[in-house]
């Protein structure tokens, strides 16, 4: 009988304790737009103290933790979960050869073009800006060039922002085709020689990002 009401009495202070830990702990419900539930869970799972839970299916996500706790977990999701953003790709199409005299079009690259392609005089062949939202395609052409490709990856701000795109820029003379990374605001460069004649053809495309 005393074993029964031991037994009885540590059950109801595991029951108290557990309220406890419940106490002041409200219910969230967030919606996911890139993470799975399960990849979600995995990430938040340390931020959840005990008597709280994480719980979800489909698109939603369900978090019981204290409103401090929800606003940390808010935060989190925002960084690594948020919405497609919105990405503007200013883009200068360029070509590289064996000819005299530089473009005051394209002075602001024209350095860093210098010291990576090293050809004798650039020209500007064409400029385009498209709008595109992360994980969509984009295309646009104009006579003698095509450019067209997938903005696969966009973070707009902190330590790990980057752009990172798949791209294909097609000209009269010759074609670009590659992958591309770098942080927002950064011109990035890819070039490919021509089929025919010598010489390149360049694109620099500027990645700004935006919310959607």
């Amino acid at each position: 009988m005393k074993k029964t009401m031991a037994l009885l009495a540590l059950a109801a202070l595991a029951l108290g304790a557990c309220d406890n830990n419940r106490r002041g702990m409200t219910v969230r419900t967030f919606e996911l737009h890139r993470l799975s539930v399960a990849e979600a869970t995995t990430l938040l799972t340390p931020y959840v103290s005990e008597g709280g839970l994480i719980s979800g299916r489909n698109r939603l996500l369900t978090v019981r933790e204290r409103p401090e706790g929800l606003d940390s977990i808010a935060a989190i999701l925002k960084r690594y979960d948020g919405g497609p953003k919105a990405v503007t790709l200013r883009f200068q199409v360029i070509e590289a050869g064996d000819f005299a005299g530089g473009d005051s079009a394209i002075a602001r690259v024209e350095a860093p073009l210098r010291d990576l392609f090293r050809y004798r005089g650039y020209r500007l062949l064409g400029e385009m800006t498209v709008v595109v939202m992360e994980g969509g395609r984009f295309r646009q052409s104009q006579p003698g060039l095509r450019i067209e490709g997938v903005v696969r990856e966009a973070t707009a701000a902190g330590p790990d922002a980057r752009v990172t795109l798949d791209l294909e820029v097609e000209s009269d003379g010759g074609s670009v085709a590659t992958s591309v990374s770098g942080a927002p605001g950064k011109t990035l460069l890819v070039g490919a020689q021509k089929k025919t004649g010598g010489g390149a053809v360049i694109a620099a495309v500027t990645p700004e990002v935006g919310q959607r």
